[in-house]
């Protein structure tokens, strides 16, 4: 039997409010159904944060519906759980899609944990949601209890349903003390009381499906295979690593084979760094031949005379595939002061033309300049 794990999907996600990446998430499902297709995949498993707000749009509702729907075509299983993103009361309406194909989904922390076990063949499923703390604690007898401990105690109940089943897995969203994170999480990972000790996990699971983390990762030191699927394409550009992947299970003679498979990128995100000095063509015009987002990371000598004109050059260069530009000023270097009364506009523009393209500009160039502000000069004083 074969299982796909996935998570992360983000629908809806938006870069600085300007850029969409449904079409990256779109790109990255093509790719989910091909390996479901090609490797008979019988359960896809999908850890959370299936949807970027609480309230997702339209167009985002859409790419998921169209999605399972499809999967279901296969003639297979998808179990779907509520990520931190997710808002509990918008994935119950989700759970009703059970009644018409093989969809289930896990809205959040159950107290009945016989609701959160998943069972097809020789395969128990346990599915822990994001524990919210306000629901998991509400679940427990003495409320003052600690947030990590009551849900180790919960994956300790979890593990204890599924015993009997050849195999175990339990899919969940959670932060590890143990994970590296991608950089989209940084908020989750500074708040300690929320990452769970990776030692708690019950060593009867053969294997952990996890989300959260958007960086594909397995847990070291821990006796079940826990893993981090990842997201599915770059959630922004906090995440340098541009590989990602999906992890298939290949489960056979009691044991739990895990084989990542990579998810090629509609677009790549890239930061780029401009420094005084560079030639900007150089440095951006070769991105423009790659599907690419380009974050510019601009650093701008203050007073720079030619800063419209660079910025125009950039937006012009890279079009709709600027990200953002990110304007980092810096000390403006005392080489030539475009201020002083006697400046010489010729040398100033010989300067320009060297930092800009890494020689002397043509003396053509320079006597036609030279004719110029002559003519400038010539019909100022008529005035």
């Amino acid at each position: 039997m074969r299982l796909l794990h996935i998570s992360d999907l983000h629908a809806g996600k938006r870069l600085y409010d300007k850029i969409n990446r449904n079409q990256d998430l779109i790109y990255a499902l093509e790719q989910v159904k091909n390996i479901c297709k090609e490797e008979k995949v019988e359960i896809l498993l999908i850890a959370g944060d299936i949807f970027d707000k609480r309230n997702p749009d339209f167009e985002s509702q859409e790419i998921i519906l169209e999605f399972l729907t499809e999967i279901n075509s296969f003639g297979m299983h998808t179990l779907l759980i509520a990520g931190n993103h997710d808002s509990y009361d918008f994935m119950r309406i989700y759970k009703n899609l059970r009644r018409l194909a093989n969809i289930h989904v896990f809205d959040r922390p159950k107290r009945d944990i016989r609701e959160a076990i998943f069972e097809y063949k020789d395969v128990r499923i346990a599915c822990l949601p994001y524990p919210d703390e306000r629901v998991l604690t509400g679940l427990e007898e003495n409320k003052e209890r600690n947030y990590v401990e009551s849900i180790a105690r919960y994956m300790k109940a979890l593990a204890k349903e599924v015993e009997g089943a050849e195999y175990k897995i339990l899919m969940a969203h959670l932060m590890l003390d143990k994970a590296q994170i991608a950089g989209s999480e940084l908020y989750s990972s500074l708040l300690p009381k929320y990452a769970i000790r990776a030692d708690s996990i019950p060593e009867t699971f053969d294997y952990v499906a996890l989300g959260h983390i958007h960086k594909h990762q397995r847990i070291e030191e821990t006796v079940p295979k826990v893993y981090y699927s990842g997201s599915p394409y770059q959630i922004d550009f906090s995440e340098k690593n541009p590989k990602k992947f999906a992890n298939l299970l290949s489960l056979e003679n009691g044991i739990v084979k895990v084989m990542p498979m990579e998810l090629p990128l509609k677009r790549k995100l890239v930061e780029v760094e401009l420094k005084d000095g560079d030639h900007i063509e150089k440095v951006l015009e070769p991105l423009v031949q790659d599907n690419v987002l380009v974050k510019v990371w601009f650093k701008v000598r203050m007073g720079d005379p030619l800063y419209n004109l660079k910025k125009e050059r950039i937006e012009k260069i890279l079009g709709d595939k600027l990200a953002k530009l990110e304007v980092e000023p810096i000390e403006t270097k005392t080489s030539v002061d475009v201020n002083e009364e006697n400046l010489d506009l010729i040398d100033y523009y010989v300067k320009f033309y060297d930092n800009e393209y890494g020689s002397k500009p043509p003396e053509d160039l320079k006597r036609l300049l030279q004719e110029l502000l002559d003519r400038v000069a010539h019909e100022a004083n008529k005035a």
